[in-house]
């Protein structure tokens, strides 16, 4: 079909004669001139279109008359269409065979009969059927051979004039109706895209409003937003979004949007990273519960082309892209290794690159591991391998991996008992040849519903019992009394439980200063004290009191706060995993333990409490907390009325200005809240 603008003079002319009476400037008997002004002739033509003695053919052929004779561009043709559509009367069925009928002409171009198509959509009279099924008419009315017809398709897509939702849903027809095949497709989406004009933020806009209607099916949609990432008009967090508004716009049941999902997620011409976000975005969106995303996943993974080779490189480079949450991406790796595409070998390479991937803060991406490891749907191996991964890649320490994996396991306790130690002994190689001891004392812990402390420490337990080693952290000793938690066996600073030990203020990781105290490691004049601390002996003990203001300028926060591992003295003094206790772990030795007064502890003449624990799986262990008293400045206060004093600091504040210790004096037991400049015995506990 030629173009509208090598239509003959006589027949532009004859399309004019139809406005004779609106266009001509005089009545002079001289030929009538088309000399008028390009707004007067506007305001004309739109007169003439709103005229109902006319058919919407004869309107058609006037806006493409307009077009070619120079009196009007691409946006003001498709006004004039859309002022042509809404002059259309009669009913809903009668105006879509007005449109059905232009459709079919042979004097409009492709591109004026989609932008008709368009209007009627934006009339509300054509719904996503109605137009599927008119721009099939309009590409059936197309003449000459394939190619021919393929070449008109191309040129349609290079115009201005439809808009990129409605070339999506002539592209998708192209493909339907045999015209071109995937390959061809994604050649014809380049082109449509390619012709978009404006600004990188107009363009993006042409885009999004593409995704958020109903012309095109989910999948073309998919194949777009891929197309705006490699023509670099949107990044990865505008492709998720993008992807999070095609989903959004799906219409039908839940079955249904999922099905859409599913057909979309087949297509072979989409990335998988694509196919990655599309998943998640199913997921939030509320229509996709976590059989339906393992599914999903499983039909990405199943369409991927090429070798194996190839398929890993799909693999790894989504496992890499952002457009997805660390989540999905560990769930891909799995899928991908059941599957057999991935090799164990591989696994963890690949979890590296999803931690090296991760964008923003360290604090976001500690918290993006942090919502994977809690994660149901993420098995428990690969949880336990992206905290290591993590560690190894240095966005965690010890003491938060040790979070994490507390996280992972009790998340996938839920599991059962099974999958729990299946996981456990795939991460604890070394632990061959004594495999069925170490399986038995992690499922007796499970079984007695105990949390994550208690199921790692099983472990060590079965190590510990095989191999004859004492219960020892770090080259320090602990005792289970129950809870899980490992409690030291005697204070910092000491070396037996029936020693004092140190002496510290809250928050403080240096010990007081007391002349002559058997641990003293400081000059008489305190000259070794960092940044002017002068402890025993000045206005305050606590490095975080300000001795001009007399007021306290860390943990000042009312209603308490707990404890950073820099400022904890049996962290900072014992390292490893070590950490002063809370005042909630404290109070649970109250339930777990008898406890009973001695003033001679094993013969030794030091009074203090014993602490028995009651519960079955520990019944009887001990540990000892000796009298040491507390320090106040320079004074020692042994004894309260007569009576031995146990004091010890809790990780817990309370205020301002105060924390909370365990207090202790001849056997009658209280939480008190203390002044931070006193100096208190520090009893470590550790995870």
């Amino acid at each position: 079909m030629k173009s509208l603008r090598h239509i003959p003079p006589l027949i532009f002319l004859g399309a004019l004669l139809w406005l004779a009476p609106l266009a001509l400037t005089s009545c002079q008997e001289e030929p009538a001139k088309i000399n008028i002004t390009m707004v007067s002739d506007y305001s004309q033509i739109i007169e003439a279109i709103n005229r109902t003695d006319r058919s919407l053919t004869e309107k058609v052929s006037l806006v493409e008359a307009a077009l070619a004779g120079g009196f009007a561009d691409s946006q003001a043709a498709r006004q004039m269409l859309q002022q042509a559509v809404s002059s259309l009367t009669g009913t809903v069925s009668e105006r879509l065979a007005a449109i059905e009928a232009a459709v079919k002409s042979q004097t409009a171009s492709l591109e004026t009969k989609l932008s008709l198509i368009e209007a009627a959509v934006t009339a509300g009279f054509a719904d996503r059927t109605a137009q599927q099924a008119l721009t099939r008419e309009a590409v059936e009315a197309l003449s000459g051979t394939t190619a021919d017809r393929l070449a008109q398709i191309q040129t349609t897509l290079k115009g201005q004039t439809a808009s990129l939702e409605a070339k999506l849903a002539l592209i998708e027809t192209a493909v339907t109706e045999g015209l071109a095949d995937d390959k061809a497709g994604l050649e014809l989406l380049q082109q449509a895209v390619s012709s978009l004009t404006g600004t990188a933020a107009e363009r993006l806009q042409a885009i999004e409003t593409a995704v958020e209607s109903q012309s095109a099916s989910l999948a073309a949609k998919l194949d777009l937003i891929d197309m705006a990432v490699e023509n670099r008009l949107a990044d990865n967090q505008e492709a998720l979004t993008l992807m999070q508004q095609a989903v959004e716009a799906l219409n039908g049941t839940l079955d249904e949007k999922l099905d859409a999902v599913g057909e979309a997620v087949k297509r072979q011409t989409a990335s998988l990273e694509t196919k990655l976000g599309l998943i998640e975005a199913a997921v939030r969106s509320g229509f996709a519960d976590d059989a339906a995303q393992e599914e999903l996943l499983l039909q990405a993974l199943k369409t991927l082309g090429g070798s194996l080779d190839a398929k890993l490189a799909a693999i790894s480079s989504a496992v890499g892209n952002q457009a997805s949450n660390l989540s999905a991406r560990l769930e891909l790796i799995e899928q991908a290794v059941n599957e057999g595409f991935v090799a164990d070998t591989v696994q963890q390479a690949l979890l590296r690159k999803a931690i090296e991937s991760l964008e923003g803060t360290l604090a976001e991406k500690l918290t993006a591991i942090d919502t994977a490891v809690s994660r149901q749907t993420v098995a428990l191996a690969l949880k336990l391998g992206l905290i290591e991964a993590a560690l190894k890649e240095g966005l965690s320490d010890e003491a938060k991996a040790l979070g994490q994996i507390e996280a992972a396991l009790s998340t996938s306790l839920k599991d059962g008992v099974d999958s729990v130690v299946t996981a456990l002994s795939q991460v604890n190689a070394t632990l061959e040849g004594q495999v069925t001891v170490v399986l038995r004392d992690i499922a007796t812990a499970i079984s007695r519903d105990y949390d994550y402390l208690s199921i790692v420490w099983a472990i060590q337990r079965a190590v510990d019992k095989l191999s004859g080693e004492k219960h020892m952290i770090n080259g320090h000793e602990y005792v289970e009394m129950g809870n899980g938690l490992k409690w030291a066996a005697c204070n910092v600073g000491a070396s037996r439980p029936e020693e004092s030990g140190d002496y510290f203020a809250w928050a403080e990781i240096t010990p007081y200063y007391i002349p002559g105290h058997a641990h003293d490691t400081t000059t008489t004049d305190g000259s070794n004290w960092k940044e002017g601390k002068s402890y025993g002996y000045a206005d305050s003990s606590n490095v975080y009191f300000d001795i001009k203001t007399k007021e306290y300028t860390k943990y000042i926060t009312e209603g308490g706060s707990r404890l950073d591992y820099e400022d904890d003295a049996a962290r900072q003094n014992w390292g490893g995993t070590w950490r002063m206790p809370t005042e909630s772990e404290w109070s649970d030795l109250l339930t777990m333990c008898d406890w009973d007064w001695t003033d001679n502890y094993n013969g030794t003449g030091v009074a203090g409490m014993i602490l028995t624990s009651r519960r079955e799986e520990t019944l009887g262990n001990q540990i000892f907390l000796p009298a040491a008293g507390y320090w106040d400045k320079k004074k020692w206060y042994e004894k309260k009325d007569g009576q031995s004093i146990v004091s010890c600091w809790s990780s817990s504040s309370v205020s301002s200005s105060l924390s909370k210790k365990l207090d202790i004096v001849n056997g009658v037991k209280a939480f008190k809240e203390g002044d931070r400049n006193l100096g208190c015995s520090v009893r470590p506990v550790s995870n």
